[in-house]
C-alpha cells in the first residue's frame, strides 16, 4: 500500500479519537456515563523482499472505561446509604417530638402532679381541684397530640412506600425496554457494544439500588434483577410489580406485594436496603415501638389512676368514678384484632380485648393462628420475640378467653377455621382515647370511705391507723355511702383481738366467715385483713362436749376423756397461677379426741395454708343445793386441773395475782368463776381467760388446748334425809333436791335449715307464725357427729316463744339427753339452736368430767381450696363452701391494748378535707406500675426510656447513615477516577491527537509533493 493510504488511515484513526474524545467532553455531567477511548490497532503489513513493510493503522472498537466490580460496590453502597438516611429522616422527627419540652409527654406530667400535690394539701379548696382538671386535661391532650403526630407520620410512611415502589417499576420497565434494545442493537449490523446504552441501563440499575436492595445477574448481555430473596423483578425483557397496598396483617400498615403474571403476594418482610427497605425498618423498629410505648404508658396512667379515683370518696361523700376514658370500655376493647386479610370466608369472628394488669403488658403485638390440624388449635405468638405465650384448644363455646402478658383476649364468637391469623394490636390507639371524664371539681375523690376510731373508754396505749383502700371489689362497698358491714374490734387479752359486724352496735355478730381469736403482737404494727383478693377462710363446727359427763372417781383425774372430735382427711389442692394446673398436696390425717391445736399445727404444714384455733366453752344455769342435808358438800370446779374455787388466803399465796376474790360465795355463779380464772397464774400462763356477763361464763383457751372441765358436789335428789326437816306439813319427800349442777354449752349455734316449706323471712321474736298454712313444714337439724334429724311444725303459733318452746321439745326429744336446747330466730328469719348438756355432782368425792374440743379457723391463700373427708360426722362435714376474707381495704393496730379496749372501722361521712386518697393519686408518680417483670418501672421512668430508647436508635441511625455516606461518597470518588469524565485528560488528549492528526496530513501532503515530482520528471 502506498504512503498515501497509510497517512490516509493515521488521519481517519487520529479522527475517530477526537470525535471520542469530544463525545466524553460532551457528557461530563451525564449521569451514570462511562468514559469511552478509541481502541487503535496495526494493518497487518506487506512483504517486499527485503522484509514487511507497515500498512497503517485502523480503529478495532469503541471501549468503555468500566470496573464492574466497582459498580456492584456503588448499587450496593447506594442501597445502604438510601435506606439509612430515610431511617434517620424518620426517627429524627420521633426523637425531636418526644424529647422536646413543648411537645413532649414529661414537662405536661411534671405539671399534673404538682397540682395533684397542691390540692392534697388543701383538699377543700375548689381552686385547687380546678387547677388538677386543667393540668388532666391538658395531659389528655398531649397524649392525644403525640399519638396523632405519630399515626401520621405512619399515613406519610404509607404514602412514601406507595410513591417508591410506583418508582421501582417505572425504573422496571426502562431497564427491560433498555435490555431489549441492546439485545437488537447487537444482534442486527454488528456485535460491537453499545456502550451509551450500558451506561443508561447501568443508571437505571443505580437508581433502583436507591429504592431496594438489588441483586444483579448478566445473561448474555440481558440484566436479570431480583429483589427480596430471589424474586425476579426484571427478567430479560419483561418485567413484574411490586405493589403497596393496605397490609394483609393490619390494613393501616401498608405492605409491599410482588405481583407477576402467575402469582401475588406479600414481600414486606423480605424487601431489605434502599428507601423501601429504610421505611419497613423505621416503622418496625421505632415508629409503631415508639407508639405502643405510648400507649401502654396512658393505659397504665388511666388504669392506675382510674382505680385510685374509684377508692375514694368524692365532696359529696359518693365513691368515686373514672377520671379518664376507662381503656377497657367494650368500644375500644373490640377495635384491638385485625382480622387477616387472607381468612376463610365468612368474616364474622368477634373479638375484646381487655387490659388485666398494666404492670405485665410489653410494647409488642401479638399473632393468634390457628395452624391445625383442624380448626380447635390455637396459638398465640409474641411479634416482638416470636415467643409462643398461650396456645391450646378452641372449646367451641363462646366466649372464650385467653389470657397473657396482662391481656385478657375474648372470642366472642364466630367461624374460626384452619389457617385463619390475626394480628392483636392492644395499644395503637390507646393515647389517643386517654380522654378526661371528670367535669366538676368537686368529682375529684380525694378522700378514703373508710374512718377508724378508738373507744374513748379504752384503757390501754392501743391505737389504729386511718386505713388503706385496696379495692372496691368486695361486698363491703356494694352500697354507696355505706360500710357493709361496719366493724368493731373487741380485745380479749393483750394479746388476742375478735372483728365482729358491727351493724347493730348493741349486739354485734360474728362475720362471715369469723376473724375472731386473731393474734395481735403488743408493740408492732399488726395488719387488719388480707390484701389476697382470692383469700379464703373456713371455720369449723366446735366439737359438741358429751351428753353424758365422765366419772372421775375419788376426785379429780388426769386419765383423758374424748373431747368430741372425730378423725378427719384434709385435701388441699393448689392451683399455678401461671400454668393453671391444680395439684393435690399430700392428705392430712387427724386423729379422734385430737386438739384444735394439734390439728393446726399438721394444717399448717401446708404452703399457703394458715390455720388457727381456739376453744370456747360456755357454762350457765349454776344451781347449788337448795336444802341443807347431810352429808352436804361444797360447789366446786376444776379448770384443766386447776381448782378455782377452793379456800385461798391472800397471804403468801401463789396461785392466783392480787386482788383475786378470796372469799367463795355461798351459791356459784359466773361472775366468781371469771374473777377466779382470769386471776389464775397458771390458766393465765397457758392462754386461758373468761368472761362473765352475769349468767354465762364463757371460758376460752387462745391456743386451741382442749378445755377440761370437772366439778364436784351435791347430787340431785328425789328423796330428802336430814336435818332440819321441812316447815309446814310438808313432808321430806314432797320436794326435789336439785344438787350442784350447771349447763354446759360449746356456744356454737347449728343450723335448722328448712327441708320443705318457706317463710320468706317473716320469722321473727316478736310475732307468732301460721304454719297450717302452705305447709307442710319440715326442718332438719344437723351435729357434727353424724346425728340429724327432721321437726314438723304444723300450728299456729300466736307468738314467737311458743314457737321456739315448740322446737326446743322436738329437739330435746331427737337429742334424747339429759341437757336442753335453746332456740334463737335471727334477724334474717332463719332458725338456730345451741344445745346444752347437763354436769351435776356426784355426791360423794367423784368428780362429772368433760373434755371441751376447739374450733379450727383455716386461712388459704388464692388458688387453694380444701376437700375433707368424712362427709359427716366431724367438725368440718357439712361445711359451706370457703368465704372470701378479702374486705378491700386494711388497717394498722399499734401499740399495747389491754383486755376490753375496742376500736371501730365505719364508713367515713365527712371526708372534705380528707387527703387520704389525694396522696395515693399523688404517689402514683413515684409507684412501680409498668414492667414489672424487670424490677418495675414508673410512669416517668418508663417514658424516659422511651425517649432514651429512640435517642439511641436516632444516635445510631446518625452514624450509620454518615459512615454510610462516606462509604458511598468514596466509591463514587473511586468510580469516577476510573471511569468518570476528566476534563484536563480529555484536553490533553485533544491535543495529542490533533498533533498526531496534523502529522499524517503532513504525510499526506508529502506524498502528494512526490507523486508531483515524479509526475514531473516523466
Amino acid at each position: 500500500m502506498s504512503m498515501l493510504s497509510t497517512a490516509i488511515s493515521g488521519l481517519l484513526v487520529q479522527q475517530e479519537a477526537l470525535k471520542t474524545t469530544g463525545h466524553n467532553i460532551s457528557n461530563v455531567s451525564t449521569p451514570g456515563y462511562s468514559r469511552q477511548e478509541v481502541v487503535v490497532e496495526s494493518r497487518n503489513p506487506l512483504f517486499r523482499g527485503f522484509g514487511y513493510v507497515g500498512q497503517g493503522a485502523e480503529v478495532s472498537t469503541v471501549r468503555r472505561v468500566h470496573d464492574q466490580f466497582l459498580t456492584n460496590q456503588l448499587r450496593a453502597d447506594t442501597s445502604s446509604f438510601q435506606g439509612s438516611q430515610v431511617y434517620r429522616d424518620g426517627i429524627e422527627q420521633v426523637d425531636r417530638l418526644l424529647a422536646d419540652n413543648s411537645t413532649g409527654l414529661q414537662p405536661q406530667m411534671d405539671r399534673y402532679f404538682a397540682a395533684l400535690q397542691g390540692a392534697a394539701d388543701n383538699p377543700s379548696y375548689i381552686p385547687s381541684r380546678d387547677v388538677v382538671l386543667g393540668e388532666a386535661k391538658g395531659l389528655s391532650e398531649r397524649f392525644a397530640t403525640l399519638s396523632h403526630y405519630l399515626n401520621t407520620q405512619n399515613e406519610n410512611l404509607n404514602g412514601q412506600l406507595q410513591v417508591a415502589t410506583s418508582q421501582v417499576n417505572t425504573i422496571s420497565q426502562g431497564i427491560a425496554g433498555l435490555n431489549e434494545e441492546i439485545a437488537n442493537t447487537r444482534g442486527s449490523a454488528t456485535s460491537e457494544p453499545p456502550n451509551d446504552l450500558f451506561d443508561r441501563r447501568d443508571e437505571l440499575v443505580r437508581q433502583l439500588s436507591e429504592l431496594v436492595n438489588v441483586d444483579v445477574l448478566d445473561v448474555d448481555g440481558a440484566f436479570n434483577i431480583s429483589v427480596g430473596m430471589g424474586l425476579s423483578l426484571v427478567d430479560g425483557t419483561s418485567a413484574n410489580r411490586l405493589e403497596t397496598v393496605p397490609g394483609e396483617k393490619d390494613p393501616k400498615r401498608y405492605s409491599i406485594r410482588f405481583e407477576s403474571k402467575v402469582s401475588s403476594f406479600d414481600v414486606t418482610e423480605k424487601i431489605s436496603g434502599g428507601k423501601i427497605g429504610g421505611l419497613v425498618d423505621f416503622r418496625g423498629e421505632a415508629l409503631d415501638k415508639a407508639i405502643n410505648s405510648l400507649g401502654i404508658i396512658a393505659v397504665a396512667f388511666a388504669q392506675e389512676t382510674n382505680a385510685q379515683q374509684q377508692l375514694g370518696i368524692d365532696l359529696d361523700g359518693q365513691l368515686g368514678t373514672n377520671f379518664f376514658q376507662d381503656m377497657n370500655d367494650p368500644l375500644l376493647a373490640s377495635e384491638r384484632v385485625h382480622a387477616h386479610s387472607s381468612n376463610s370466608l365468612p368474616n364474622d369472628r368477634l373479638f375484646n380485648v381487655y387490659f388485666t394488669d398494666s404492670g405485665a403488658l410489653t410494647t409488642s403485638e401479638y399473632q393468634l393462628a390457628l395452624p391445625g390440624p383442624g380448626s380447635a388449635r390455637f396459638q398465640v405468638t409474641r411479634l416482638d420475640d416470636g415467643k409462643v405465650v398461650s396456645e391450646g384448644a378452641l372449646v367451641g363455646s363462646f366466649p372464650q378467653t385467653l389470657s397473657f402478658d396482662g391481656l385478657d383476649v375474648v372470642l366472642e364468637g364466630g367461624t374460626f377455621q384452619q389457617g385463619d391469623a390475626f394480628t392483636i394490636a392492644p395499644l395503637r390507639s390507646a393515647a389517643q382515647n386517654m380522654d378526661i371524664l371528670l367535669k366538676e371539681p368537686g368529682q375529684l375523690a380525694l378522700a378514703f370511705p373508710i374512718k377508724a376510731e378508738t373507744s374513748l373508754s379504752n384503757m390501754g396505749s392501743g391505737f389504729i391507723d386511718q386505713g388503706t383502700m385496696l379495692s372496691r371489689e368486695s361486698a363491703a362497698f356494694a352500697s354507696d355511702s355505706e360500710l357493709n358491714p361496719p366493724l368493731v374490734i373487741k380485745f380479749l387479752s393483750p394479746t388476742r383481738y375478735s372483728i365482729f359486724d358491727n351493724s347493730d352496735p348493741g349486739n354485734p355478730v360474728s362475720l362471715n366467715p369469723p376473724q375472731e381469736n386473731m393474734e395481735f403482737i403488743p408493740g408492732i404494727a399488726n395488719t387488719l385483713f388480707t390484701s389476697d383478693t382470692a383469700e379464703t377462710a373456713l371455720s369449723s363446727w366446735r366439737a359438741r362436749p358429751s351428753s353424758i359427763p365422765a366419772i372421775g372417781m375419788d376426785g379429780p383425774s388426769v386419765e383423758p376423756i374424748p373431747n368430741g372430735i372425730n378423725p378427719e382427711r384434709f385435701s388441699f389442692y393448689q392451683t399455678d397461677p401461671i400454668t393453671g394446673k391444680e395439684t393435690q398436696v399430700p392428705t392430712i390425717s387427724t386423729l379422734a379426741s385430737a386438739s384444735a391445736n394439734e390439728i393446726v399445727t399438721q394444717l399448717n404444714r401446708v404452703k399457703g395454708v394458715s390455720a388457727r384455733a381456739y376453744t370456747e366453752v360456755q357454762l350457765t344455769n349454776f344451781t347449788n343445793s337448795g336444802t341443807t342435808y347431810s352429808p352436804d358438800m361444797p360447789f366446786e370446779v376444776w379448770v384443766d386441773g386447776h381448782e378455782v374455787t377452793q379456800l385461798v388466803s391472800s397471804a403468801n399465796q401463789t396461785t392466783y395475782l392480787d386482788g383475786f376474790p378470796e372469799i367463795v360465795p355461798e351459791d356459784m355463779n359466773a361472775n366468781f368463776l371469771a374473777d377466779r380464772i382470769n386471776n389464775h397464774v397458771d390458766l393465765i400462763n397457758r392462754g386461758v381467760s373468761a368472761k362473765s356477763d352475769g349468767v354465762t361464763l364463757t371460758i376460752m383457751d387462745e391456743n386451741g388446748n382442749d378445755i377440761l372441765l370437772e366439778i364436784r358436789g351435791d347430787k340431785a335428789q328425789s328423796v330428802i334425809s336430814g336435818v332440819p326437816s321441812l316447815p309446814g306439813s310438808l313432808a321430806n319427800n314432797a320436794v326435789i333436791d336439785p344438787g350442784d349442777s350447771m349447763l354446759i354449752s360449746s356456744g356454737e349455734r347449728w343450723p335448722f335449715s328448712a327441708v320443705s316449706g318457706d317463710t320468706l323471712g317473716l320469722l321473727n321474736n316478736e310475732t307468732g307464725y301460721n304454719f297450717e298454712l302452705n305447709g307442710p313444714y319440715v326442718y332438719q337439724m344437723y351435729l357434727p357427729d353424724g346425728r340429724t334429724g327432721t321437726v314438723d311444725l304444723t300450728d299456729n303459733y300466736t307468738d314467737s316463744d311458743s314457737l321456739k318452746a315448740d322446737i326446743e321439745t322436738q329437739l330435746n326429744q331427737l337429742l334424747n339427753s339429759t341437757g336442753q336446747t335453746k332456740v334463737f330466730i335471727t334477724e334474717t328469719g332463719t332458725i338456730e339452736y345451741q344445745v346444752y348438756n347437763l354436769m351435776n355432782g356426784q355426791g360423794n368425792q367423784n368428780t362429772s368430767r368433760m373434755n371441751i374440743g376447739g374450733q379450727v379457723d383455716v386461712v388459704m391463700q388464692g388458688g387453694t381450696r380444701l376437700i375433707t373427708d368424712p362427709l359427716a360426722g366431724s367438725i368440718f362435714s357439712g361445711l359451706p363452701d370457703a368465704q372470701s376474707t378479702y374486705m378491700g381495704y386494711q388497717f394498722e393496730l399499734g401499740g399495747r391494748p389491754v383486755s376490753g379496749d375496742e376500736f371501730i372501722i365505719r364508713w367515713n361521712d365527712d371526708g372534705a378535707s380528707d387527703n387520704r386518697n389525694a396522696l395515693q393519686l399523688v404517689g402514683l408518680e413515684t409507684k412501680e406500675t409498668m414492667s414489672m417483670s424487670d424490677g418495675g418501672n414508673t410512669f416517668t421512668e418508663s417514658y424516659s426510656q422511651t425517649v432514651a430508647k429512640i435517642a439511641t436508635l436516632t444516635s445510631q441511625a446518625q452514624i450509620r447513615s454518615d459512615t454510610d455516606r462516606a462509604v458511598l461518597e468514596g466509591s463514587q470518588a473511586e468510580i469516577s477516577n476510573v471511569q468518570g469524565v476528566n476534563l484536563d485528560e480529555e484536553a490533553a488528549r485533544l491535543i495529542e491527537f490533533q498533533a498526531a492528526y496534523n502529522a499524517n496530513a503532513k504525510v499526506i501532503s508529502i506524498a502528494q509533493e512526490l507523486f508531483d515530482s515524479l509526475l514531473a520528471a516523466v
